[in-house]
């Protein structure tokens, strides 16, 4: 058995003291990604490393982590700028422990030029968009058997079906959302809509630079509809999810799988969704039987399929209930965490990722 250390930016929230509750009724469960590897770094860490620097966390926790890889046989990183800043840190030193990265994005610029000037160093990618997963093989010639393919995943347990009156819709998120769009669709509709947010990351002018921030209401159409605006803590989130006959995700065009965690989310809850039928987001819904694409940026057509859901509330249900199963059956936080371990230890062992199918643990066990 290999020993395999963890190292993700959880960012402030790592900071306070966690609530673990195993039924998820109270609480996420996050912390069964801390029991499949051992230890577990993350920027709690730092609080403990005495030092003037104002180099960014993300930096600092990838030396910290270099500094101790003769204690462990593989490191897997989780987050794009963790994961690039210990592959330069890699690819410049002498010594190196086999790096396993955990991406969800290789197209952005800031994000592809380290790539290709410093990927070498990674034994292994493991990713959960298999759009992004061909830009890595096709255009940035990363060899296809070190890229594994897992599928996304939710705390089915804490996002599960609960009684609630439907009088409400909703939409979460900020990753490239286009709630403009939305807010037009609602125009003239009594459907009562909450967005769950107050800014929007959208591309920004100069491509180079991150993504940038954007306030709802600087973007925001005016609207006749009942529509409020404003983030929810996570239970207060539940909450409107179950209060929800389905969920909008309504996208801008990107070739990223923007929105998958609200998705799935919603489909944990029982809910059908409604998504912007973009590139990128195409491994989770199955239009028709557990949501509805529409396309981007079309308002007569995302008003359609919401006044549709909303008047057939027995399609709605059956819809949800099957969107819950498909859940159940691939998107479990308990699946995702077991097929990231296998996936690495695969890795290590020379087994090539499939290329045919998903990531699995069957997939991944040894041949007879």
């Amino acid at each position: 058995m290999c020993r395999i250390a963890l190292a993700l930016l959880r960012g402030s929230s790592a900071r306070r003291e966690r609530l673990r509750d195993p039924t998820g009724e109270r609480a996420g469960r996050s912390y069964i990604f801390d029991e499949k590897f051992s230890p577990v770094w993350d920027e709690s860490l730092l609080d403990s490393v005495h030092t003037t620097s104002r180099a960014p966390e993300w930096w600092r926790l990838a030396l910290d982590i270099h500094s101790r890889r003769d204690d462990y046989d593989a490191i897997v990183t989780w987050g794009e700028r963790l994961s690039l800043a210990l592959t330069i840190v890699q690819r410049l030193a002498r010594s190196r422990k086999p790096h396993i990265a955990m991406m969800g994005q290789f197209r952005k610029p800031n994000i592809q030029i380290p790539l290709r000037l410093f990927g070498g160093s990674l034994h292994a990618v493991i990713t959960w968009t298999s759009v992004q997963r061909r830009y890595l093989i096709e255009r940035l010639g990363f060899p296809s058997e070190r890229v594994y393919l897992v599928r996304h995943y939710v705390d089915e347990l804490f996002y599960s079906p609960r009684a609630a009156e439907e009088d409400i819709i909703c939409s979460v998120g900020a990753e490239m959302r286009d709630y403009p769009t939305l807010t037009q669709a609602l125009r003239g509709t009594d459907l009562r809509c909450h967005v769950a947010t107050d800014h929007m990351r959208i591309p920004h002018r100069v491509r180079f630079l991150a993504d940038r921030r954007v306030p709802v209401e600087t973007l925001a159409v005016p609207v006749d509809a009942k529509v409020t605006i404003g983030r929810k803590a996570l239970l207060e989130l539940r909450d409107l999810y179950a209060r929800s006959r389905f969920v909008v995700v309504p996208l801008v065009p990107s070739e990223s799988d923007n929105g998958v965690t609200v998705l799935l989310e919603a489909m944990a809850m029982g809910k059908p969704v409604i998504c912007s039928r973009t590139r990128g987001q195409v491994d989770v819904i199955q239009d028709g039987v557990t949501g509805i694409y529409v396309p981007v940026g079309d308002p007569v057509a995302l008003r359609e399929a919401m006044l549709s859901l909303w008047n057939e509330p027995q399609r709605a249900h059956a819809m949800g209930a099957r969107a819950r199963a498909y859940v159940e059956q691939h998107h479990t936080l308990e699946r995702f965490a077991s097929n990231v371990r296998a996936a690495a230890e695969a890795s290590l062992e020379g087994r090539p990722a499939p290329d045919s199918w998903w990531t699995g643990a069957t997939a991944l066990t040894a041949p007879a």
